[in-house]
């Protein structure tokens, strides 16, 4: 930047700062549309670049360039069921690619990352469990005919008799089992009781029952995987990661 350009940028920080201050504490969406098509556009240099320059109202970006294409920055999940849901594990997920698929989805990877830094392994494992079991997860609700994530139209559909069982001892076996590395926390003896004798009766080629198969879901619930578990520490996961402010934006550019 020249040192013409460079005082302008500063002026308009400066002065955009001072506004946001001024609105502290207005609802989201207050400062939309207050300033377009500044008079700086004029100047030579990088500014020419930028068309329009202006505050905008959704999920707290307020800057956009409509000569850079109104790029959103993006905004991490706002719980982990959602985080959970945009990930979009497929049936035939397995304990062999369960790490891959978080890999490939940013925030699922960025909290991973969060939970390796701070050396929390049992949420770690939490979190891989709850990747995995998505699929029986999805298909519980569908049978059950409970309501989808507000703002998600993705209908899930049922999972076949093979990956039900196939999933299940998977589960099992990666995160229950006593022999297993990555054992999860559970708390409720008794259900774990009730999915071995199940895990067993599917190795065993014995029929078993919908509603058996289906109790693994239960094991979300436990105080020590949810409640008191990985869901706190995703909440100081978004502390950590907050979407673009104004200023930011604007100094990003400085």
């Amino acid at each position: 930047l020249d040192g013409k350009n460079l005082k302008v940028l500063k002026s308009l920080a400066n002065y955009f700062f001072k506004l946001h201050s001024m609105q502290a504490g207005f609802p989201m969406g207050s400062l939309g549309g207050l300033y377009t098509q500044s008079s700086y556009i004029h100047s030579k240099g990088l500014l020419s670049d930028f068309y329009d320059f202006s505050l905008r109202t959704d999920m707290g970006n307020y800057c956009s360039f409509t000569g850079a294409g109104n790029k959103k920055a993006p905004s991490p999940p706002h719980t982990l069921e959602e985080l959970l849901y945009e990930i979009g594990v497929k049936d035939d997920i397995s304990a062999a690619t369960m790490d891959q698929v978080i890999g490939a989805s940013p925030w699922a990877n960025k909290f991973r990352q969060y939970l390796k830094s701070r050396n929390l392994s049992d949420d770690e494992t939490i979190l891989r469990f709850l990747v995995l079991i998505q699929p029986l997860k999805s298909c519980h609700n569908f049978n059950n005919n409970h309501a989808q994530i507000l703002g998600h139209s993705k209908i899930h559909h049922g999972l076949s008799e093979i990956d039900r069982k196939r999933l299940f001892v998977e589960i099992f076996d990666t995160f229950l089992s006593e022999d297993s590395e990555d054992v999860l926390p559970l708390s409720n003896q008794a259900l774990w009781g009730d999915l071995l004798a199940t895990s067993n009766s599917i190795k065993a080629g014995l029929p078993v029952s919908m509603e058996s198969i289906m109790e693994i879901t239960q094991v979300r619930k436990d105080p020590g995987i949810w409640d008191e578990g990985i869901e706190p520490t995703y909440m100081r996961f978004l502390r950590q990661a907050p979407p673009p402010t104004l200023t930011a934006c604007l100094l990003s550019i400085l």
